[in-house]
């Protein structure tokens, strides 16, 4: 299965896609977290960023090696996503603060 996924640029890039988002969503998560000091939450977060991050580069560099584009598109359109959506999060935390 971990092969197929490897060998077939668009389920890599599917894959990338989706991680990137919850990568970057869940780094942003474990910011304010950390800024609470909310332990569990930042560790638990911290953890979650640590796994994702690992799929989305192993893939994105055996892509890269490869020569597939499509999974390196995937890498920067969830990275962006996962960033906006974020961001939001967060605008929307420091809303409820004020």
């Amino acid at each position: 299965m971990l092969k197929e996924l490897l060998l077939n640029p668009w389920y890599a890039s599917i894959i990338v896609f989706v991680t990137q988002i919850l990568m970057l969503y869940l780094r942003t998560i474990n910011i304010i977290y950390t800024t609470e000091r909310n332990m569990v939450g930042a560790v638990w977060s911290n953890n979650g960023v640590a796994l994702t991050w690992l799929i989305s580069m192993t893939i994105g560099m055996h892509s890269m090696v490869s020569g597939d584009w499509q999974p390196i598109i995937g890498f920067l359109l969830g990275g962006t996503i996962g960033t906006y959506w974020g961001l939001k999060k967060e605008y929307k935390h420091k809303d409820e603060i004020k």
